[in-house]
């Protein structure tokens, strides 16, 4: 009983050796640039800040900030014409997990898991799990698992579950569960 006891007992050591040694072998990944000085860069995310902004890249993502502006990308949100993080112009842009987000003049940008979100001319955009928003001039808008939503000129939308909502020229348009809804005229 003694022998099997110890037997345990080194091998619940000898797993935790190893366990540790494996995260003292992880490697940081991190890129941290504030007001045009980068302060941390270690492994493959990159960022850039000019004298006025913020920008932080973690784990294999990328972010730009410029214009006393504010950029953040986590988890693979990288390569900023597709995924990462840029904020322009008195704006903040936030990309976690897979996903891309670009505010401009401005504007507010939110993508989280797999989404994209494209904020400018004084407007908010969120995007999680999988959505897609455009959210221009003056506009607030919102995409919820699989969803599409645009909001555009004083206008704002919202869509959920795999719903899809357009909101042109001063008006609301909500769906959800699937629904299509669409208010405004075109330009």
């Amino acid at each position: 009983m003694r022998r099997i006891l110890l037997g345990l007992t080194a091998a619940a050591m000898m797993a935790a050796m190893m366990a540790l040694s494996g995260v003292a072998l992880a490697q940081p990944d991190v890129c941290v640039s504030n007001k045009g000085d980068t302060k941390v860069d270690k492994g493959d995310s990159t960022c850039f800040s000019d004298e006025t902004s913020h920008a932080v890249a973690v784990k294999d993502s990328d972010a730009l900030a410029v214009d006393n502006s504010k950029a953040i990308a986590i988890n693979d949100s990288g390569g900023q014409a597709d995924r990462g993080a840029t904020a322009d112009d008195n704006s903040k842009a936030i990309a976690i997990n897979d996903s891309g987000a670009l505010a401009r003049d401005n504007s507010d940008a939110k993508a989280i898991n797999g989404s994209e979100t494209l904020a400018a001319f004084n407007s908010k955009g969120t995007s999680i799990n999988g959505s897609e928003t455009l959210a221009s001039t003056n506009s607030d808008a919102k995409a919820i698992n699989d969803s599409e939503t645009l909001a555009s000129t004083n206008s704002k939308s919202k869509a959920i579950n795999g719903s899809r909502a357009l909101a042109w020229d001063n008006c609301t348009a909500t769906a959800q569960n699937g629904e299509e809804v669409e208010c405004g005229e075109r330009p």
